[in-house]
């Protein structure tokens, strides 16, 4: 690479400018990375979840137990249902909340070569999103290209990366092996590679060869596109996450208190079951859990939409389906844990006393699903959108699902043009 043409002054004042937008570049990723740090640390999370575990846990399972002994089906599968969909939500939300910072985090170090197998296809090697830094070589003079070259070859710097002698434990073979099976580079043995091993060291570091300013500039163009996309979706996930989880930590809460104070009636091993009015407040809990999780998992859009108010409808943020594909696949799982409940409630109160048992956990039903349906409101992803949303949340997959609606608008647009 030539230096810069000297007295050129537009191309040096361009330069400057250049250089000045790394700068910022630079304090805007780093700025961009604390936010990540913040959720990696997932603080509040790692403080419900033992509460979360070890309270709860151990008297459902009481429960269900007890439902089993006294041959209380309805009661078991309406529970059980919701009691593992209530707990399986907020778990999978923080599932997809490390899926989401893995890959903020990381990214794959896909430079077009060839593989092992010696195709030119672009080989997956996972590495930290932020490359290593290299100094541009267009923007070295003569003078200071040979000082450069010479720091690079000091001993001292090299073996930052490449041990000074071949007493190295076996490194060099572990690291010529492990070139080989991924891009199928042959290094030659001993001191004699170590060239080779300091430029496979900067390649798996993400360092290309050609670097200039121009092209250090629209990589980081797209590097902070890409943290921008990705710690929207983080952060997103992770308010839904914590706002789910603070549900059903308090459900799971006032459901574990009534099944303790219902084990305390009842004599161990006369397979009796609990008493149907503390059944029945259980089964209350879920029904009530429903509406609360749906208006959990939607109140973060709903909140930055207040925020910036005027611009447009909160509706208008389900036609991306990626933004909304969680609490779209959040909907149909709680109205199966409503359903699951309700039906134990309706057991529990039939047991309990008799048609007037019944009656009230009618009423009470009645009552859940209206708050669900007001739970809903705005929320304007149909019932098609979140079982397509569920599906692809079951596959670990992003939405949205391909379209055959833009397959015919294509069609019809190659068949006018």
């Amino acid at each position: 690479m030539s230096a810069p043409v000297e007295g050129d002054e537009h191309d040096a004042e361009a330069r400057t400018a250049m250089r000045a937008f790394l700068q910022r570049a630079e304090v805007r990723l780093s700025t961009i990375h604390r936010v990540g740090q913040a959720l990696l640390g997932g603080s509040a999370l790692v403080l419900l979840l033992p509460l979360f575990i070890r309270d709860a846990f151990p008297k459902m399972t009481a429960l269900l137990v007890a439902a089993y002994e006294a041959d209380q089906w309805m009661l078991l599968v309406g529970i059980g249902v919701a009691v593992a969909l209530s707990v399986a939500l907020p778990v999978a939300a923080i599932y997809l909340l490390v899926s989401d910072l893995l890959g903020f985090y990381f990214t794959s170090n896909t430079f077009g070569a060839p593989g092992a197998d010696g195709t030119r296809r672009p080989v997956f090697s996972p590495r930290f999103v932020l490359p290593g830094l290299g100094f541009n070589d267009d923007e070295l003079t003569p003078a200071t290209r040979r000082a450069l070259d010479e720091g690079r070859a000091d001993e001292w710097t090299r073996a930052l990366l490449v041990p000074r002698n071949l007493d190295d434990g076996g490194w060099r073979d572990r690291f010529d092996t492990r070139t080989y099976e991924v891009w199928g580079t042959v290094i030659p043995e001993g001191v004699a590679g170590d060239d080779q091993r300091l430029r496979q060291s900067f390649r798996l570091a993400g360092l290309h060869a050609d670097r200039t300013l121009a092209l250090d500039v629209a990589r980081t163009e797209a590097l902070l596109a890409r943290h921008v996309l990705t710690i929207r979706v983080a952060v997103l996930r992770y308010s839904k996450a914590l706002l789910l989880l603070i549900a059903t930590t308090v459900a799971m809460l006032a459901a574990a208190g009534l099944v303790e104070q219902g084990l305390s009636e009842v004599d161990p091993g006369t397979g009796q079951g609990l008493p149907p009015r503390a059944t029945f407040l259980v089964a209350v809990v879920y029904v009530l859990w429903a509406p609360f999780a749906v208006r959990s998992v939607t109140a973060p859009l709903r909140m930055i939409q207040r925020h910036t108010p005027g611009v447009g409808r909160l509706e208008d943020v389900y036609r991306d389906q990626r933004t909304t594909q969680f609490e779209a696949g959040t909907v149909p799982i709680t109205l199966m844990v409503l359903v699951g409940a309700a039906a134990a409630m309706l057991s529990s109160g039939w047991a309990a006393a008799g048609t007037t048992g019944l009656l009230l956990g009618v009423g009470v039903t009645l009552a859940g699903l209206i708050l669900w349906v007001l739970a809903l409101r705005h929320f304007d992803a149909g019932p098609r959108q979140c079982l397509a949303a569920l599906a692809l949340l079951l596959r670990g997959r992003e939405g949205p699902p391909p379209s055959p609606d833009l397959d015919d608008v294509r069609r019809g647009a190659a068949a006018t043009g």
